[in-house]
């Protein structure tokens, strides 16, 4: 979008179309706040309307908020399907918040008192006032475009997530616990969970003797998809008991892991994971699969580990730890959750652990020795396994949620691996110049003068004859170079992350005027000339690009996770099969009833994605409701069914 004192223009690259927009009132000061972009959504923030620019379907909604007066303080939190609009009064007792659903294409509005609790979440967010009674805590949910409130006389505490945020996705609930009075020693605990799949609180309580606490509240945690409590029990040999909530089915659950407190027992939770530390042995478990492992000890006698590292991501664990003087060295392992598996993976002993990178998909532990070879140890989720890498003198890395980049400038070699598809690419050149990484994509200029572009996305690497610029725009799907330093060259050269191709684009100086910014969107590009004119990068029309260069890993047979998961109403489902083989993938239902085919017919070696769509397929049920469904990929020689999660 672009903005000047009247007027506001948005670009929608799904419907290849530009919407004018003549807004009302002034522009909120610090103008770069309150206009801009998020995923399929703009919006522009005035002093008397909130606008928003829904991409999907070009429409411009606006809705008149409630002025709190003089306001210190205004923010715009910007979620993939939701935008929110925070504004506070001048002594910061009175809130309003004003959010637009782009599931709904709905704006609601909130106003209340001192919200001294604010936090994002995937499909919407909380927040909650704690200064004095009635105490209040809320949500808002993207899926219903509502409010959610609950309020409580007894004071209430918010369990803040632990995890790196780049480990778990997605983040769907929020815990908050409280007590209520004590009644002849008996008090009542509550754990409220907020989950934006619903837009609703659910509830869980106990009773227990507060003084002298025969049943004692100990550790919470919140998850990405879930949340735990855990108890123990001083009348029964301080036996702990742990309570979990699983935002699909929003059932609290209470387990008994044989685990005898200990105050330096500790308790972790990533997205549907929690692991637990005692004296002899980590527990595994996860609440949405049910499965659950021991890994009893080999540390010490009498010693608690020392873990150097605890990375939690979706459904996998990966752990450093340190067994004890006089035991050799530590080990590094790992729990899936999803396969209910602990792997175990060995280093060299004079290798010194570094550091651990943790994402969504995979695992990174960093050993580094600087008279020998070490290694970098790679966990997959995807694979459920290790791969080690040798990481002597003379590499580079870089670790991204997507992909883990080892360039090795003695030997012209550059490593790739695909976090999302487990994939791995082997480049006979290194970088020669400055990489522009992000979290999914990379244009890296070589030593054999072409610019090679990567995508965990697409999932390819493509090069193109290095044509040199001094400026660059990117975000995490598109990198721009601009700028060119022969005034022959084009104008642009775009890498698109989404589709994994090289892209021209030539203006004329002559007609549009001189260049005025370039900036990289999600989806998109958009360049502003001095003569009016706007130029926007429409992917969908993107027909006869030259072939360039493409490197292909060698395809095995591999069934990939859906993505997105959860999903409403599609999803996309790729497979990869390495000769040609009769394929038949299907869905089903929880029961192993068969919802539809998918595919059913011989295909020859390569890579292959599918969409479902719950409300359009083939089979003999439509419009399917919220729940757990399989899909399973059958070949002569390879038989796989993953899970996939439907939220209505």
């Amino acid at each position: 979008m672009l903005v000047n004192d009247s007027l506001a223009v948005f670009y929608s690259s799904l419907n290849n179309s530009f919407v004018e927009l003549r807004y009302e009132g002034q522009i909120l000061p610090t103008i770069q706040m309150f206009t801009g972009c998020s995923n399929n959504m703009g919006y522009l923030v005035s002093d008397s309307k909130f606008y928003v620019f829904d991409a999907e379907d070009s429409q411009i909604r606006s809705a008149n908020y409630v002025q709190v007066g003089e306001t210190p303080y205004k923010q715009v939190y910007k979620g993939d399907d939701y935008l929110c609009f925070y504004l506070s009064s001048a002594n910061l007792n009175v809130h309003t918040l004003v959010a637009y659903s782009l599931v709904t294409k709905t704006i609601s509005e909130y106003t209340g008192d001192n919200f001294s609790i604010f936090k994002q979440l995937e499909h919407g967010f909380i927040f909650g006032e704690t200064s004095g009674t009635p105490y209040l805590y809320g949500g808002y949910s993207a899926y219903t475009g509502t409010f959610s409130i609950k309020t409580s006389e007894v004071y209430i505490t918010d369990i803040l997530h632990q995890y790196d945020l780049n480990r778990v996705y997605p983040r769907l609930c929020y815990l908050f616990t409280s007590r209520s009075e004590v009644v002849n020693d008996i008090a009542t605990y509550y754990l409220w969970v907020y989950n934006t799949l619903v837009g609703q609180f659910d509830e869980f309580s106990y009773q227990y003797n507060y003084i002298p606490n025969h049943l004692v509240p100990s550790i919470s945690g919140t998850g990405g998809q879930g949340i735990f409590h855990s108890t123990y029990d001083k009348d029964n040999n301080d036996k702990v008991n742990l309570i979990t909530y699983d935002v699909y089915s929003r059932l609290f659950t209470q387990h008994d892991f044989n685990i005898t407190y200990d105050y330096r027992n500790t308790f972790d939770v990533g997205g549907h994971i929690v692991s637990i530390r005692t004296e002899n042995k980590l527990v595994f478990y996860d609440f949405i699969c049910g499965n659950y492992e021991f890994y009893n000890s080999d540390w010490q006698s009498g010693t608690f580990p020392t873990l150097q590292s605890i990375e939690l991501g979706n459904n996998h664990a990966a752990i450093v730890y340190y067994k004890g003087p006089g035991i050799n060295g530590m080990r590094v392992f790992s729990y899936n959750g999803t396969t209910d598996s602990l792997k175990l993976v060995n280093f060299s002993s004079t290798n010194t652990y570094s550091d651990v990178f943790g994402s969504i998909d995979y695992s990174l532990v960093e050993f580094v020795n600087y008279t020998e070879s070490a290694e970098h140890l790679i966990y997959s989720n995807i694979k459920d396994d290790w791969i080690v890498k040798p990481f002597p003198s003379g590499l580079l890395s870089e670790a991204k949620k997507g992909y883990y980049l080892l360039t090795d400038n003695n030997l012209n070699s550059t490593y790739i691996f695909n976090a999302r598809t487990a994939d791995e690419f082997n480049l006979p050149v290194k970088n020669q110049g400055t990489i522009h990484f992000e979290d999914s994509v990379f244009v890296l200029p070589a030593n054999d003068l072409k610019y090679y572009g990567y995508s965990s996305i697409s999932n390819t690497v493509v090069s193109w004859p290095n044509i040199y610029y001094s400026s660059t725009a990117q975000s995490d799907r598109i990198i721009i170079r601009y700028n060119p330093m022969n005034s022959g060259d084009p104008s642009h050269l775009l890498y698109d992350g989404t589709i994994g191709v090289f892209v021209l684009l030539s203006t004329n100086n002559q007609m549009h005027g001189s260049r005025l910014l370039t900036s990289a969107g999600i989806k998109t590009a958009l360049t502003a000339y001095s003569n009016g004119y706007l130029i926007a990068y429409d992917p969908t029309e993107i027909t006869d690009v030259e072939e360039p260069n493409e490197f292909v890993t060698e395809i095995n047979f591999q069934l990939y996770q859906n993505y997105p998961n959860p999903f409403n109403p599609s999803t996309r489902i790729q497979y990869a099969i390495s000769s040609r083989q009769f394929v038949q993938l299907k869905v089903y239902d929880i029961l192993g009833d068969e919802i539809t085919t998918l595919v059913n017919e011989e295909k020859p070696a390569g890579r292959y994605e599918v969409e479902f769509n719950a409300n359009g397929h083939s089979g003999n049920i439509r419009n399917l409701a919220s729940g757990i469904y399989f899909f399973q990929l059958k070949t002569g020689e390879f038989t796989n069914t993953k899970k996939m999660i439907l939220i209505r």
